[in-house]
């Protein structure tokens, strides 16, 4: 009666489980990773049993980024395939039609050699995003930080956008505190930010007159800024992925809208390296606040 119980409790307690182990790590090797058993009632083995989990669980979570990652990836070399091609295609048309005489005027053949031009810097612009892009994500970019009044430095910036706003029949309008807000920034990456963020509200606007309007107050937290415009504004269910790259939000990637999507993205990984916050409130049609908190000094 006691080799039979002994036996008994060996079955139940160490040898099913250890069978039931072996079983889960053949499903591992051959790469099923949501096969699951129950463990066992001997209190070491049952530690091992928590482990295997433990090593399971971890290994699904990894295995469902690293697709994620790639899917992401696969993205966006479609992605960056379809932005380049729109102005390259563009480019090759004027080239030929300079080639078959069309551009037969000094007007055609100056209007010709000008959209090439843009055609041209907005296939740069693209790179240099998608080159910082890559440094971001790779953790590579070197940041120069140095003490700038983050208020004083956003004004800089701002104003190189005076013409361009003005271009584009958009009225400019302050509301920031005049007080000291010293804090540690790469004044070229963080230029970058604020430059991306107006560009935006000019890229978005409506049709007639728009407006932006940037505040800023100093906080407990740190420096507050924020940007409104009254454009286009995003839809609900896109706000919550405008900071990914490449995402726009109409599935169709309207070609009248230049830019790859990259530039919110490199935004936020900017301000999150420089230990500060970004967010956006929007509604669809009534426009955007973007919203920026930077940490200062003292």
């Amino acid at each position: 009666a006691t080799g039979i119980a002994v036996t008994s409790y060996l079955s139940r307690s160490i040898l099913r489980p250890l069978q039931e182990l072996n079983t889960a790590m053949e499903h591992m090797k051959n790469g099923d990773l949501n096969y699951e058993f129950s463990g066992s009632s001997d209190a070491e083995l049952q530690e091992l049993c928590r482990s295997f989990e433990e090593l399971r669980l971890k290994l699904q979570t990894t295995v469902a980024a690293d697709l994620a990652h790639e899917q992401e990836q696969r993205m966006l070399l479609a992605n960056i395939s379809h932005d380049i091609k729109t102005p390259i295609t563009s480019i090759r048309g004027y080239v030929e039609g300079i080639l078959d005489g069309v551009a037969n005027t000094p007007e055609k053949m100056h209007r010709y050699l000008k959209t090439i031009h843009a055609k041209a810097g907005a296939i740069e612009l693209m790179a240099d995003n998608l080159s910082l892009y890559s440094k971001l994500e790779m953790k590579r970019v070197l940041y120069h930080m140095e003490i700038t009044d983050v208020f004083t430095f956003l004004k800089e910036v701002t104003e190189e956008f005076v013409l361009d706003l003005q271009d584009n029949d958009m009225s400019l309008s302050y509301d920031i505190q005049e007080v000291a807000s010293p804090g540690k920034l790469d004044r070229e990456k963080m230029r970058r930010v604020f430059a991306n963020l107006i560009t935006n509200a000019i890229k978005y606007k409506k049709e007639g007159h728009g407006s932006l309007c940037i505040s800023g107050k100093r906080t407990e937290q740190g420096a507050l800024m924020t940007f409104t415009d009254k454009g286009a504004g995003i839809a609900q269910e896109d706000i919550g992925r405008v900071f990914e790259g490449f995402y726009r939000g109409d599935p169709s990637r309207n070609n009248k809208i230049e830019g790859n999507g990259l530039g919110l993205s490199i935004c936020r990984q900017i301000v999150q390296d420089h230990g500060g916050k970004i967010w956006i409130r929007s509604e669809k049609g009534e426009g955007t606040e973007v919203i920026l908190l930077l940490p200062c000094l003292g």
